[in-house]
């Protein structure tokens, strides 16, 4: 036995030992997440048994005897056998640190992996009865066969793919478990690649070894860091309490009777920031059963979705409104739960891979509901999301009915005009301005107590909503109802001779509809003063309801003569 020999095995046997340990270190720590805890226990234990196998191919290399023999050939049995055993395991490791479940057993190329994997186990072990890799001479000395180059490359297309994988959801780790991991891809590739043409050292084993004892230091890491926020269970509950603090400023400006939808919007963001997400939204149920984003917070580089998420069907969370329901908040760990339901492509679109939503509830009726995109801490934690919950209804509740009172305080009920109030409010907002080029015009409905007394008040309410939908359509969010049958428009920034086409337009307009009324128009460059302007407006109109009332009764004298 040489001395190269000797310590070639002792290095691998050095190996062996740490593996060993490091199989022993994870089964005791019970904090590691179970899945990636199970692989890598699974990877350490194959991997000390390759290099322990490798160690025993080299220290009885040429042993003369049966001992010998079979040592020999069992020993290269295994390192042949465990590095795809080895792979495989790596395999599901990785699919453990970046997929759900469900998406990695669904995916096509882990199945591909796996296939290509035992595929390897198999050739391995006809390889024993048909030389395929390896043989051995009559002085029990290994020899490699002319297609050990396909025992080099099936386990190349199972990192390759595993690389992919790393590649496209390296976001999904920290960068030192990224490199970690990618280092038992291409540490060992550099090893084989070496190996290919140098026949000595067994440089793929010892790259191996040296990539998990770069896993095993990262891994170490981070199930420190995992105990360290366990230990540290005191500043998060000082982190809630920091959350309820700012909640709680919300709910005083709310109560002082301040912007609403301003505190909803800091809400949002707030949340967002606890959880560590990457978008957080309010969805309102409407009374068409409809889905509309009114609120949302994004993370400084994600793109919003509020434009592109009004008026989507319920139907696309029906799944959700079943949990919903329940009372129970909707939980969704990998975004391959919602495959087969119309929610996955939007989802998938919108690079949603973990999702947390809470129902928003009125009366026991669910009138929408709080979400979360990939929330990274208290994903699980419904505490703070109940209190939230009724935070926001309370505050939607208020909303509403804010502007249901502003709705009865400057809209007219019957046209949906501004009316009186809104007017006023309106000229005092003016007060001051620098404006220019403003018409206006003050308009009285003629017939108005005829129909009434005539027809009833719905005909009067019919001749005043005609009136109102010509102004609406000529002049939409510029014309008030202040009275009965009054009503006036401003106008703002509008050339002389286009005021006068407007006027002759509104007039002609009437006549189509069938609408009598008597127009007051002024056109002013730099008013001094709105009211007064508007005085002006309803004199002209009082002066044409006088014509108008001469020319109807000289049609009627000249009608009974």
């Amino acid at each position: 036995m040489s001395f190269a020999q000797i310590c070639n095995a002792a290095v691998l046997l050095g190996g062996s030992v740490f593996c060993m340990v490091a199989a022993l270190c994870f089964y005791w720590g019970k904090d590691y997440e179970p899945r990636k805890r199970r692989w890598m226990i699974w990877m350490q234990l194959s991997t000390a048994l390759l290099l322990f196998s490798d160690a025993n191919a080299y220290l009885f290399r040429g042993a003369p005897g049966a001992v010998g023999y079979w040592m020999v050939r069992i020993s290269n049995f295994l390192v042949f056998l465990l590095s795809d055993v080895t792979l495989l395991f790596f395999h599901c490791y990785v699919g453990s640190c970046l997929l759900g479940r469900e998406e990695f057993r669904r995916m096509k190329r882990t199945r591909i992996a796996v296939a290509d994997c035992i595929l390897g186990m198999v050739l391995v072990i006809l390889s024993q009865f048909t030389g395929l890799y390896y043989t051995f001479d009559a002085d029990n000395i290994y020899h490699r066969a002319a297609a050990y180059p396909i025992s080099m490359v099936i386990p190349v297309i199972t990192m390759l793919i595993d690389a992919s994988l790393l590649w496209q959801y390296r976001t999904r780790i920290s960068r030192r478990m990224f490199l970690a991991t990618g280092s038992y891809i291409v540490l060992p590739l550099v090893g084989a690649a070496i190996q290919s043409v140098l026949y000595g050292p067994s440089l793929i084993n010892l790259m191996i070894w040296a990539s998990m004892v770069l896993m095993f230091e990262v891994t170490l890491g981070e199930q420190t860091e995992e105990l360290r926020r366990m230990e540290n269970r005191q500043t998060q509950l000082s982190e809630k309490l920091e959350i309820a603090t700012m909640l709680n400023r919300c709910v005083e400006r709310l109560s002082d009777g301040t912007d609403m939808d301003s505190a909803l919007n800091n809400l949002m963001e707030i949340v967002r920031d606890y959880f560590q997400a990457d978008r957080s939204y309010l969805f309102e149920i409407t009374p068409k059963n409809a889905l509309v984003n009114t609120y949302e917070a994004v993370k400084e580089g994600i793109t919003p979705e509020i434009d592109n998420l009004q008026e989507v069907p319920v139907e696309v969370i029906d799944h959700w409104m079943e949990q919903f329901r329940k009372e129970q908040i909707y939980y969704m760990d990998d975004v391959e739960q919602e495959k087969g339901y119309a929610s996955y492509e939007m989802l998938r679109n919108q690079n949603v891979w973990r999702l947390l939503a809470v129902p928003l509830r009125k009366e026991k009726q669910i009138i929408g509901f709080l979400g979360l995109d990939n929330p990274r801490e208290h994903a699980q934690d419904p505490t703070l999301l109940a209190s939230i919950q009724f935070f926001i209804t309370n505050s939607l509740e208020q909303r509403n009915q804010q502007k249901y009172l502003e709705q009865l305080s400057y809209s007219d009920m019957l046209t949906h005009l501004r009316n009186r109030n809104g007017y006023i409010e309106d000229l005092n907002a003016w007060k001051g301005a620098d404006l220019q080029n403003v018409g206006g015009l003050y308009i009285d409905l003629n017939g108005l107590k005829k129909a009434n007394d005539s027809q009833g008040h719905e005909a009067g309410d019919a001749l005043i909503c005609r009136m109102a939908a010509v102004l609406e359509e000529l002049f939409p969010q510029q014309a008030y109802r202040i009275g009965g049958d009054e009503f006036v428009v401003l106008l703002q920034n509008v050339p002389q001779d286009a005021f006068a086409a407007q006027v002759q337009h509104l007039r002609k307009a009437l006549q189509q509809r069938n609408v009598s009324a008597a127009v007051g128009a002024v056109w002013e460059a730099n008013p001094a003063d709105l009211e007064t302007m508007m005085r002006e407006a309803d004199d002209h109109m009082y002066r044409e309801k006088e014509r108008q009332k001469r020319c109807a009764a000289a049609v009627e004298v000249h009608s009974r003569v």
